[in-house]
């Protein structure tokens, strides 16, 4: 199966300088890689990392889209119109950052899914358990929760990647077992069937970085990694990159 392997540069980097000198290292990395590889930019910084990564094997998606439509009155949005316009190729939904700040549910998530796909681009679906639900054995029935998001919008199959992202591990330093991980991933793999959605790529993400990435794409129900942190360092990028190579 494909690999992947995405960057979430989040709120960064501060300047337009230095994300183009990043966007410019993950196009070598990626021509040269054995599995895909993406950066998603703020919206600010998208236009010119899109324009380097242009030609390039390297995709730029968006950490997030508008729910309502592709232009109107929307202060402070950014359409899945506009991402294609600009070059994007993929868009995250459902960020637990997203969930957190900005109160994002499954109704409002449906939304922003459905333009996402209209527009053409790929939707990253993130979803994962915060610690209190964890530590109470609630992971999978929240994950479940949050997986009916796709029920009734008849998603692609070729335009959706699942991120598995425990919300306490992401930034933390803090990481699930491989084992607690794969046995999870095989439960979204199995709900995703029930959906007839049973090709779907399902990533990891959470502290993952050039320390313990190898272990993790050593996992046969791994199909790669959403990266934050350590997408910001070209060189750990890599070397993530490299191990899921290796295992594709």
């Amino acid at each position: 199966m494909t690999k992947y392997v995405i960057g979430n540069w989040k709120l960064n980097p501060a300047t337009l300088t230095e994300a183009t000198t990043l966007a410019h290292a993950i196009k070598k990395m990626a021509d040269n890689a054995g599995c895909h590889v993406g950066c998603t930019p703020s919206f600010v910084h998208l236009a010119a990392v899109s324009e380097i990564l242009s030609g390039s094997k390297a995709w730029a998606g968006v950490q997030d889209v508008c729910a309502f439509g592709a232009t109107g009155a929307f202060t402070g949005d950014v359409s899945a119109a506009q991402a294609t316009d600009l070059g994007a190729k993929f868009a995250i939904i459902g960020h637990s950052e997203r969930r957190q700040y900005h109160g994002e549910d499954n109704a409002l998530l449906a939304k922003k899914i459905s333009q996402t796909i209209e527009h053409g681009l790929v939707v990253v679906l993130c979803i994962g358990e915060t610690k209190d639900e964890y530590e109470h054995g609630k992971t999978l029935a929240v994950l479940d929760t949050q997986l009916a998001v796709l029920d009734g919008l008849g998603v692609p199959q070729e335009k959706l990647l699942i991120a598995y992202e425990p919300v306490w591990a992401i930034g933390t330093g803090l990481t699930p077992t491989v084992f607690e991980v794969a046995n999870t991933h095989r439960h979204i793999k199995a709900a995703l069937a029930n959906k007839e959605l049973d090709e779907i790529c399902v990533l990891y993400g959470g502290s993952v970085n050039d320390k313990n990435a190898a272990e993790f794409a050593s996992c046969d129900v791994v199909d790669g990694a959403l990266v934050g942190g350590a997408s910001l360092k070209a060189e750990s990028f890599s070397v993530i990159v490299q191990a899921f190579e290796k295992s594709a």
